[in-house]
């Protein structure tokens, strides 16, 4: 009796299964689909449980969704976002000034810059910060150290651009005490391993009594940055100045004793004076340019021996890191005849 039990108990359970009525062929009429009146009244087998407590729960609820977490804010590198507040002040500082619509002013009438500023690139030289200059003071260019070359085509088209459309009155170079090309020019060069005709220095073909008269671009050292300094280092080499006479028979000495030169410290007389004598190499090669001359030589004579002359002035300034503070070489040029304005800066007796 047991084992029948037990085979009751595994027998499988059939449950029916209710259809609804077949579609005869032999009737004309054309199938019906049921309606959820005809469906809901077919019995239930009796093998599925239709109780209320066997149907599935929803898991949805009347409560509302949880708001979504905010998205996380995008990092900004800190140097750009720097920048991007410091645009923000700049804007601020406009529309608070005296003139705020200069921005839009300028933007319709366009550019009348009176000055053309050569200067360094170095990041601690900023020219519209060092003179709190207005936007539409200061047409500039740059490089390292300040340099202008009658080859370089960048510096051309700066300096005929400045002269001939925008009719600036002054052009400046201004060099800079620390500055890390005129520092490099004082170190030996490293060894160019292409160059097949150059001399030891660089500069056999040179002409040493003109700073402005240097042709180191015929012989270009294969690295970029030592090619664009040779320039310097020929002034330093060929300079008469005493500061950098004492450096050079210091650096041979070194050189003998077998000691690894050293970049001078920011303050060396010696390269405070390179700097100097880069600044005015560089307002010689101005003055000697094609632009510069043949700007000088359009001027009506009468105008060329007037006080008054308008036409363009080259100065030669120093910009001193430490301080903050301008200075002028005293090396002005100005158009044949005409008077060297004065200046307000101090003048250096160099």
């Amino acid at each position: 009796m047991l084992l029948a039990a037990v085979r009751e108990l595994l027998k499988p359970t059939r449950c029916p299964i209710r259809t609804l009525p077949r579609y005869s062929s032999s009737s004309h009429a054309p199938p019906k689909s049921a309606t959820w009146r005809e469906l809901n009244r077919i019995p239930t087998p009796a093998c599925i449980d239709s109780s209320p407590e066997s149907r599935p729960t929803s898991t949805t609820t009347s409560e509302p969704a949880p708001d979504l977490a905010p998205a996380p804010q995008p990092f900004f590198p800190p140097e750009i976002e720097a920048l991007y507040r410091g645009n923000q002040r700049f804007r601020d500082a406009i529309a608070a000034s005296a003139t705020p619509n200069v921005l839009r002013d300028l933007a319709a009438q366009g550019q009348r810059p009176p000055f053309l500023l050569l200067d360094c690139s170095d990041s601690r030289v900023g020219e519209q910060v060092i003179f709190s200059a207005e936007p539409g003071t200061l047409f500039t260019t740059g490089n390292v150290a300040n340099q202008f070359h009658e080859h370089d085509l960048n510096s051309k088209a700066v300096l005929a651009y400045a002269v001939e459309a925008l009719k600036v009155k002054h052009v400046i170079v201004m060099g800079h005490y620390g500055c890390g090309g005129v520092a490099a020019a004082t170190l030996p060069p490293p060894p160019d391993p292409t160059s097949t005709t150059a001399s030891s220095n660089g500069h056999d073909a040179h002409q040493h009594g003109n700073p402005g008269a240097c042709k180191c671009h015929e012989h270009a050292h294969a690295d970029p940055v030592q090619a664009w300094i040779a320039p310097i280092r020929h002034i330093y080499e060929s300079s008469v100045r005493p500061e950098i006479v004492a450096h050079r028979q210091l650096r041979r000495v070194q050189a003998a004793a077998g000691e690894e030169a050293q970049a001078p410290h920011l303050n060396d007389p010696a390269f405070r004076a390179l700097v100097e004598e880069n600044v005015k190499a560089n307002v010689l090669r101005i003055v000697n340019s094609r632009v510069i001359r043949n700007h000088y030589a359009a001027l009506p004579p009468a105008q060329a021996q007037s006080p008054t002359q308008p036409g363009v002035f080259i100065h030669g300034w120093v910009y001193d890191i430490e301080s903050g503070e301008v200075a002028d070489l005293g090396v002005t040029v100005g158009p044949p005849g005409a008077l060297v304005p004065p200046s307000p800066f101090p003048l250096l007796q160099v």
